[in-house]
């Protein structure tokens, strides 16, 4: 498999990595050995990273990462995310921390989960209104000089804080949600990102599932997944997301991709020259596998005319929406 270098680090990623939000059991629960299985059949695919966070499952997908990590030593590079805290007395809650105290402590019981004496990338979750750029960089620049952290991230920023952040310490990863129906980060993001030699990891590039081809205007979720109360899979449009999904499909058809449009869409991600890799979650090694085929030939001229000819005639599909995430400080989503 192709491999990109992130940033200005040494680190060479796979164009795939491997998420495991559904590791937590967030997608309508989890089998912890499945999910080892799964990282084990990745990495025998040709990826060669895995992405996680604290939050998903309160340290389960960690424990599962860090488990294969110690098993297939120097084979993996891993990846991880800080800055969603929760409690669970008297009830669960989850809320967005970003400041140096938190992270440097959030780390520590990071390393604690996955048995690691270091991690390779480590990443602010969310930014939060109010906590400057200063403190929360500051967190992350004292954890590497520790060596507890080799390389510095931050996903699910704006512009404006990446600029911000850039004012104290030049960081080495951006993680944004990226995909043909989400496509914000092109305004600015992404420029900014290769003028300041800063590696995209795009998460989400089959859009949750939708850009798997699998789904009718008349899919529905179970309760405990997130997709059935966020805007992408429940408003008015997504019956013509479906459609515009059928037409890409056949343009993956006709350019004989094996992947159909799930491969055309990863393709479409990995045109951006900025994107280092793309997120691709699995929850089953016979998934794994399908998802490290996905990174097949280049995006060629003719397919993304092709796209953006279809996404023309389908506006109302592109959007932002949530999917799950917490509220900030100041109550916004």
């Amino acid at each position: 498999m192709e491999t990109r270098r992130l940033g200005g680090t040494d680190l060479e990623l796979s164009v795939i990595g491997l998420g495991t939000w559904a590791f937590g059991g967030r997608w309508g629960g989890a089998d912890d050995e499945a999910s080892l299985a799964t990282c084990h059949a990745a990495i025998d695919a040709g990826v060669n990273w895995i992405d996680t966070a604290d939050i998903y499952g309160q340290g389960r997908a960690e424990r599962i990462v860090g488990r294969f990590a110690r098993e297939r030593a120097g084979e993996v590079v891993v990846a991880t995310k800080g800055g969603v805290a929760w409690e669970t007395d008297p009830a669960f809650r989850i809320w967005r921390e970003a400041s140096g105290d938190y992270l440097r402590m959030a780390c520590d019981r990071s390393l604690q989960a996955l048995g690691l004496d270091h991690i390779d990338l480590y990443q602010v979750h969310w930014p939060v209104a109010g906590v400057p750029a200063e403190d929360t960089i500051g967190g992350l620049l004292d954890l590497r000089d520790a060596g507890k952290i080799r390389a510095i991230g931050v996903s699910n920023y704006v512009l404006a804080d990446l600029q911000a952040t850039a004012a104290v310490a030049p960081i080495d990863s951006y993680q944004p949600g990226y995909h043909v129906f989400r496509r914000d980060i092109e305004g600015g993001e992404l420029e900014w990102c290769a003028e300041h030699d800063v590696g995209v990891i795009a998460y989400g590039p089959l859009a949750h599932g939708l850009l798997t081809g699998k789904m009718s205007a008349d899919t529905t979720f179970p309760d405990d997944d997130w997709r059935g109360r966020s805007e992408l899979f429940v408003d008015e449009a997504f019956p013509r997301r479906v459609e515009a999904v059928a037409e890409m499909e056949g343009i993956a058809q006709e350019a004989g991709r094996p992947g159909g449009v799930a491969e055309l869409a990863v393709a479409w991600v990995l045109r951006r020259p900025e994107v280092t890799a793309a997120i691709v979650g699995a929850r089953t090694p016979d998934q794994a596998v399908r998802n490290a085929a996905l990174a097949g030939a280049p995006l060629s001229p003719d397919e993304e005319g092709a796209v953006e000819e279809v996404l023309g005639r389908y506006p109302e599909a592109s959007r932002h929406y949530g999917h799950g995430e917490p509220a900030d400080v100041d109550g916004d989503e």
